[in-house]
């Protein structure tokens, strides 16, 4: 996949649907990295009561920016997005909530597949501020790329 990937809307490669796709754009695709980034609205439906982000969706966000990626790494997107299923979370490490009205980059990195299994790193920053970090396993029946 070329690094000079052009940003494209996640709908339409990752298999949910809104509302609960929470991931707007893939930024970058190459190898075994991804980079996607959401805008949250002021009335988003997944803010909390001190009006930030709900922790769990920044890894929710993980896995559909790994979904997107390996959709368009499969006939760069043109065929159907693969089910996959969120088997764990690890190693997880939460700093700071995300505002709504700025933009969200997820960036997630493969580290090891076997079988139907990824195992994914994943960061979650907001104006250069880390606001939550962790593993993913995915299981994508298969196999994800």
């Amino acid at each position: 996949m070329p690094p000079d990937f052009i940003p494209r809307k996640i709908e339409g490669l990752a298999p949910h649907r809104k509302p609960m796709l929470v991931v707007e754009t893939l930024t970058f695709v190459h190898e075994d990295e991804a980079r996607s980034s959401t805008v949250f609205p002021e009335d988003s439906l997944f803010l909390n009561a001190e009006g930030r982000v709900e922790e769990a969706v920044l890894f929710e966000m993980m896995a559909q920016t790994f979904a997107a990626f390996a959709a368009f790494g499969r006939e760069g997107g043109a065929g159907p997005p693969a089910a996959g299923y969120l088997a764990q979370i690890r190693r997880i490490n939460f700093n700071d909530g995300a505002r709504p009205g700025e933009p969200v980059e997820i960036t997630v990195r493969i580290q090891n597949q076997v079988d139907d299994f990824s195992v994914i790193s994943g960061v979650a920053r907001q104006g250069g501020r880390l606001l939550a970090e962790g593993g993913l396993t995915i299981f994508v029946p298969g196999g994800a790329l």
